[in-house]
């Protein structure tokens, strides 16, 4: 059943809600790390991504989560772009039905 312009636009709209949650998701972590780096005793010869390490085994996250979370973004908006064709995203699903048929990763379109 093909979508009607207005379950394309309402998509359109939860998908483009979701990319500024996770958007401020990937800010509020960031912005948790930068806090709890300020506990930690000041070590110059760490580099910034081993700091990151450190603050997300202190706040039990998953030392992945912010590319993780970016990828999400990019996947997201390039759903939302699909969505933004005149046949309501018709296209878009076929095209991505098509890749996943054949095996490809949803992840790496």
């Amino acid at each position: 059943m093909a979508s009607t312009p207005r379950q394309a636009d309402a998509l359109r709209e939860q998908v483009s809600l979701a990319i500024r949650r996770t958007t401020d998701l990937i800010a509020d972590l960031k912005s948790l790390a930068d806090g709890l780096a300020t506990l930690l005793p000041a070590d110059t010869a760490r580099t910034e991504s081993e700091r990151w390490r450190e603050v997300a085994r202190l706040a039990a996250l998953d030392e992945t989560t912010p590319e993780r979370l970016e990828a999400l973004v990019e996947a997201l908006a390039d759903v939302l772009a699909g969505l933004t064709s005149a046949d309501n995203g018709a296209h878009w699903l076929a095209h991505q039905r098509a890749r996943l048929a054949a095996g490809e990763d949803a992840a790496a379109a």
